[in-house]
């Protein structure tokens, strides 16, 4: 008898324990296993692969599961890992599916076809194709071609499942435009209240106040509710800790999962532009001296990193609450009145209206029409706190120690 393949992470479904089935999105899966692609992108922790991976297992649907790594941009090692995964999940009556050999190269697309019609044929009817973490892909990687083949040859009753951090790609446009691909988003991921009661509910003795300040403290972010849940566990139950205790819980994730994997300049442009509400490119360049301000905003918007974005005009941002609080709080730790940071934007000594030419003004008008009054010092490294206006712009009679 044949060896069978160790079961590799990569290939391997999540193991689930003490998992909340989600019957409201449970019911919403199945009401998009019509369309041949289920694209489900969030931001971190919004419990992506949770929800496909215990859908799957409620509904006993069968396929593969395949984790999607940066080795992947080579898509002869992804066709070889795929097919470990074609011989484990079949009988073992079928030979190995080809790999992706040299001389198949200037005809990927082709290839692609031909490996995913077999594969899928191999499958038992019903079955999934679930592709993980798929946020990791480069935007100009070669296996978003591999992909858009593949969901041309998904038959009816089987399903591609793309779970991700990004939307889908530009390469999926034909499909999407032929109603091939269904998406599930941030908004119905969030947590309802009523989830939120039975998760914090199954750990926690809780009264109905202190559900409602999780969940508002949360705003319907599964990772998030399950930081404070776990740090609330630890520290009590005092209602007048609950802010402070589960708000330090989310911080350091969000420290770890995005602060400090940004470049320092680029950790400048997120602090300067949570001082503000709302905040457009024009404005967050004019307040960074930073020309990429804007392509980071949409970046940010792009991999649904807790950031919004509305189109009037110019687009307009907007951080989610808890991330916002997060980056004013790095800012009281960064910049304080003893030192800075190594770095330093470059910076002029104060700043003009954004929407004009005019006279230097403290006013900057923001994207609803109103105005926001900002001083100079509290947008640089040596003057955050300070609080002084700048003689040069007329603000006040004290000097701009920043400047």
């Amino acid at each position: 008898m044949a060896r069978q393949p160790s079961a590799l992470p990569k290939i391997s479904r999540p193991r689930l324990f003490g998992v909340l089935p989600r019957v409201r999105l449970f019911e919403l899966l199945d009401e998009r296993r019509e369309h041949a692609v289920i694209w489900v992108c969030g931001p971190p922790g919004a419990g992506k692969t949770t929800l496909v991976a215990s859908w799957l297992e409620g509904r006993e649907i069968a396929g593969i599961w395949y984790q999607v790594d940066s080795g992947d941009a080579d898509p002869a090692t992804f066709f070889y890992y795929l097919g470990l995964a074609a011989t484990r999940a079949g009988s073992g009556k079928h030979r190995p599916l080809p790999v992706l050999a040299p001389e198949y190269l200037p005809d990927l697309e082709g290839f692609s076809r031909r490996f995913f019609r077999e594969l899928f044929r191999r499958l038992p009817e019903t079955a999934a194709l679930v592709l993980d973490n798929y946020q990791e892909v480069a935007v100009e990687g070669a296996l978003h071609q591999v992909i858009e083949a593949a969901a041309s040859e998904i038959p009816e009753g089987h399903n591609l499942i793309v779970v991700s951090r990004s939307d889908p790609p530009p390469c999926l446009s034909r499909i999407a435009l032929a109603s091939g691909v269904a998406t599930i988003d941030w908004p119905e991921l969030k947590l309802t209240l009523e989830e939120t009661r039975q998760i914090a509910g199954s750990k926690l003795a809780l009264d109905e106040d202190m559900l409602v300040r999780l969940h508002r403290n949360s705003n319907g972010w599964a990772a998030g509710l399950t930081l404070m849940v776990e740090r609330l566990k630890r520290a009590g139950l005092a209602p007048e800790a609950i802010d402070a205790e589960t708000r330090e819980a989310v911080f350091n994730y969000l420290s770890g999962v995005i602060f400090e994997k940004t470049a320092p300049e680029n950790r400048h442009v997120l602090i300067c532009t949570a001082f503000l509400p709302q905040v457009t490119p024009t404005m967050a360049e004019k307040l960074t001296g930073n020309s990429g301000a804007g392509k980071l905003l949409e970046w940010l918007y792009r991999r649904h990193l807790f950031t919004d974005r509305r189109v009037d005009g110019e687009p307009i941002y907007q951080y989610h609450a808890l991330f916002r609080e997060f980056l004013l709080a790095r800012a009281r730790e960064l910049y304080t009145a003893e030192g800075a940071p190594s770095w330093q934007p470059m910076r002029p000594p104060c700043w003009k209206h954004p929407d004009t030419s005019k006279t230097r003004s403290r006013c900057i008008a923001m994207p609803d029409g109103s105005t926001q009054q900002l001083r100079w010092s509290w947008l640089t490294p040596h003057g955050f706190w300070r609080r002084v206006a700048c003689r040069r712009c007329g603000n006040g009679s004290t000097r701009c120690r920043a400047t």
